[in-house]
C-alpha cells in the first residue's frame, strides 16, 4: 500500500470516528449536575461473552435484553476458563479476536498494519471509535499474569514496583482505542477528573466494566438492582468508615463524607481505626465507603447480610478483586457483588494508592447524575494496571432525588418507604423536634419499621415525653424473626433504653434480638451486656440462661 493511499484511508477513518464522537455529543439531553446525559449510550455498547461458558453467554444476553442493547453488540470469543490467563492467552484469545470483531463490526476505526509487538499484538493506526461502554461478562478472564519473558517496556528511571506487566483484563482492553501503548506499569487515564473530556480525550480510550460475581444469579443482580433503583431512586442509608493506614485515604473519604453530608445522605462516619465491628448497626446500607481490611468483616460478614437495592460499595485495598468468584474470599468485591449490592470497584493485583478509584470522585460524579461507568473512570487515574470496574456502566443511581422519592414514598413498598421518611426526617434536623414529632408519628404508623420507631423514640425524648419514646421501642421487643442487617440496630435499640434507664424494656429487647441464629463473635459480645443488665432488673432465672452460655461459648484457656 503506498503512503497516498495510507494517508487517505487514515484520513477517512478520522472523519468518519469524530462524526460519531460528534454525533453523541449532539444527542446530549440537559440534565442537574456538570456530567452530561447521551441519550443513545445503551444502543453503543458493546458485550463481550466467553463462548465455552453458557452462562457467559446467557448473561450477556440477559444484559442486552434488560437494558435495549440491540444483540448485534454482543461478540461471544473463544476464551479459556478461569480468571487468570498469561499474556499470550490474552493476545491470542481476547485482545486480537475483540479488536479484529470491533474493526470488522465499524466500532473501532483503525488501520492494520504488518508489524506487531513482542507481545504480539498486531500494529494499528487507530483513529476513534464509536463504544459507549464495552461490557465484560462472567467467564470472561479477570486478569493477566505476569511474563517475565516479554522485555520491559517501563523507562529506566521508572519504579521497579512498576515494572510489571501484571494487569486487569479491563483495564488493558481500555487502550484498545490507542494506537500504540505500552504494556509495563501505568499508562495516564485521559478522562481522569475531567467532567466533559473533550473529543480527542474521550476517543482515546474505551470505558470497560464488568458483570461478574460469585455465582450467576449474583452477577445478573447487578443489573436487575441497578434497574430497581433506577426506578424508585437510590433508597437507604450511608456509611463511611474512615481510619486507614494512610492520611491521604483518609482525605479521600473524608472529602466523600462532606459531599454526602451536603447531599442530604446524614452518612454515619466512623474514624477509629479499625473497620466497623460486627456489632455495629449497617441496616439498609446503600452507600458503602470504607478501608482498610483485606478480608470481608464486620456487619457485611454476618451471614444473610443484604446491601440495599442498587448498593454502591467501595472498601479500598489492595488486591481487593483478586477474585470475584468467591462469596467470602478473594478481597472484598466478590463478598460484596453476593451480598447484593450494584456496583463496587477493585484491584486484581497490588495497585498502590495513587492509582486506585478515588472515592471522593466517584461520590462527586455520582451526585451530579452521573452513571457508574462515567463515575468510575472519572475518579480513576490510570489505565492499564490493576482496577476493575463492576456494574451496569449504564447505571444513574441518583438521579431520582429526595423530593421526588418524598412524593411517591406511600406508593413504595413499606421497608423503603420507611427509609425515605428517615432521609426526610434527617433533612428536617435543624427543626425543633415538636414540630417534626408529627410527620415522624404519621411516617411510623403507615410504615412501621425499627429504624423509624428508633427516630421516632428520640424525637419523643427531646420534647419530654420518656414514656412515649419507650412505648415506640416497644416494637422490638416482639418481633420473632430479624434480618441480619437490622441486628445492629437492635443493639442500638436496646442500648438507647439502657441510657435511658429503662433496664426491663432493654432486657426485652436483649432477649428478642438473641433468640436470632446470631454468629458466636457478636453473640458473645451481646450477651455479655445484656446478662448482667437482666440481673439487675429482676430477671434472676433469664440472666443464669445467658450466664452459662457465656460460659460454653467462651474457649478454654
Amino acid at each position: 500500500m503506498n503512503f497516498s493511499r495510507t494517508g487517505l484511508l487514515l484520513w477517512k477513518s478520522f472523519i468518519g470516528a469524530w462524526l460519531g464522537l460528534l454525533g453523541g455529543a449532539s444527542a446530549m439531553l440537559g440534565a442537574p449536575g456538570q456530567f452530561p446525559r447521551v441519550a443513545d449510550e445503551a444502543s453503543r455498547v458493546v458485550i463481550v461473552a466467553n463462548l465455552n461458558d453458557p452462562d457467559s453467554v446467557e448473561l450477556a444476553r440477559f444484559y442486552s435484553d434488560r437494558r435495549n442493547i440491540p444483540r448485534a453488540n454482543i461478540v461471544a470469543l473463544d476464551l479459556p476458563a478461569g480468571e487468570e490467563i498469561s499474556w499470550g492467552e490474552f493476545v491470542a484469545r481476547l485482545h486480537e479476536p475483540l479488536r479484529g470483531w470491533l474493526r470488522a463490526h465499524d466500532w473501532l476505526q483503525a488501520i492494520e498494519m504488518e508489524a506487531s509487538d513482542d507481545a504480539g499484538r498486531r500494529k494499528m493506526s487507530v483513529s476513534g471509535h464509536r463504544i459507549s461502554y464495552l461490557v465484560t461478562c462472567r467467564g470472561v478472564p479477570l486478569k493477566i499474569r505476569h511474563d517475565k519473558e516479554l522485555p520491559s517496556d517501563s523507562p529506566a528511571t521508572e519504579r521497579d514496583s512498576f515494572k510489571t506487566n501484571r494487569a486487569a483484563v479491563d483495564a488493558e482492553l481500555a487502550l484498545l482505542a490507542q494506537s500504540h501503548t505500552r504494556r509495563d506499569g501505568v499508562v495516564a487515564n485521559p478522562v481522569f477528573h475531567k467532567a466533559k473530556p473533550d473529543m480527542f480525550q474521550a476517543g482515546s480510550m474505551i470505558r470497560v466494566a464488568r458483570l461478574d460475581g460469585p455465582t450467576f444469579p449474583a452477577a445478573r443482580n447487578l443489573v436487575e438492582s441497578a434497574i430497581e433503583a433506577e426506578r424508585q431512586g437510590l433508597i437507604g442509608r450511608a456509611m463511611v468508615d474512615i481510619g486507614g493506614p494512610h492520611k491521604t485515604g483518609d482525605k479521600w473519604f473524608e472529602a466523600a463524607a462532606d459531599q454526602l453530608t451536603a447531599a442530604g445522605w446524614d452518612p454515619l462516619v466512623d474514624r477509629e481505626r479499625k473497620t466497623v465491628e460486627s456489632t455495629g448497626r449497617a441496616d439498609m446500607l446503600a452507600i458503602y465507603l470504607g478501608w482498610y481490611s483485606s478480608k470481608l468483616n464486620g456487619p457485611f460478614s454476618l451471614p444473610g447480610y443484604q446491601f440495599a437495592p442498587g448498593a454502591i460499595a467501595l472498601h479500598l485495598h489492595s488486591f481487593s478483586a483478586s477474585s470475584l468468584r468467591l462469596m467470602n474470599g478473594g478481597g472484598w468485591c466478590g463478598p460484596l457483588i453476593g451480598r447484593g449490592v450494584a456496583a463496587t470497584f477493585g484491584n486484581v493485583y497490588e495497585p498502590y494508592l495513587e492509582f486506585t478509584h478515588q472515592p471522593q470522585l466517584l461520590m462527586e460524579a455520582l451526585l451530579s447524575g452521573s452513571t457508574l461507568g462515567e463515575a468510575a473512570y472519572y475518579a480513576m487515574p490510570v489505565l492499564s494496571w490493576q482496577s476493575v470496574v463492576i456494574g451496569d456502566p449504564l447505571y444513574r443511581p441518583l438521579t431520582i432525588d429526595l423530593a421526588a422519592q418524598s412524593m411517591e414514598r406511600d406508593r413504595l413498598p413499606g421497608r423503603l418507604a420507611s427509609y425515605v421518611a428517615l432521609r426526610q426526617l434527617a433533612k428536617r434536623g435543624e427543626v425543633d423536634a415538636e414540630s417534626v414529632l408529627p410527620e415522624a408519628a404519621a411516617a411510623m404508623r403507615a410504615h412501621p419499621s425499627l429504624a423509624l420507631a428508633l427516630a421516632l423514640s428520640r424525637l419523643r425524648e427531646a420534647t419530654g415525653d420518656r414514656a412515649g419514646a419507650v412505648r415506640e421501642l416497644g416494637l422490638a421487643s416482639y418481633l420473632r424473626t430479624v434480618r441480619a442487617d437490622e441486628w445492629g440496630l437492635m443493639a442500638e435499640i436496646a442500648e438507647q433504653l439502657m441510657a435511658w434507664e429503662e433496664n426491663a424494656a432493654a432486657v426485652k429487647v436483649w432477649r428478642a434480638l438473641l433468640k436470632q441464629d446470631l454468629p458466636p463473635g457478636p453473640r458473645m459480645v451481646w450477651l455479655k451486656v445484656a446478662q448482667p443488665l437482666a440481673r439487675a432488673a429482676g430477671e434472676f432465672e433469664l440472666s443464669t440462661v445467658w450466664d452459662q452460655e457465656i460460659m460454653r461459648l467462651t474457649p478454654p484457656k
